[in-house]
């Protein structure tokens, strides 16, 4: 139950960004192996309530730039783009990106294709 002494201490005021998401992956593995979903978790969800204000989502989701006046989404996915196209030559924002949510749906899916594809009718 380390996981809710951590939540606690930085619900308090911790600013530490990489010390809370360290917390916050220990929190997650303590809740997994207790048979309880990361995000059901109590401790868990106070600590990503804690970064999201750190990094103000809020204004994420519901803002723009007073200087500039772009949404601000907008200008965070454009400036990862641009890093990410910077650092590797082969990125395209045209790919498609997947995100399980489970670990056990990658699996599920990789049985449930078949082996070649069907072929279409004529």
């Amino acid at each position: 139950m380390k996981r809710h002494k951590n939540a606690l201490g930085i619900m308090e005021g911790a600013r530490n960004v990489r010390a809370i998401a360290k917390s916050l992956l220990e929190a997650a593995d303590e809740a997994a192996g207790e048979g309880i979903g990361a995000e059901q978790d109590a401790a868990v969800r106070m600590i990503v309530h804690r970064l999201a204000r750190l990094c103000r989502v809020d204004e994420v989701s519901y803002g723009y730039d007073a200087v500039t006046l772009a949404d601000v989404h907008c200008a965070l996915m454009k400036e990862c783009e641009t890093r990410a196209m910077e650092g590797s030559p082969g990125f395209s924002s045209d790919k498609k990106v997947v995100i399980l949510r489970h670990p056990q749906e990658q699996a599920e899916r990789q049985d449930e294709r078949p082996a070649s594809p069907e072929p279409l009718p004529a």
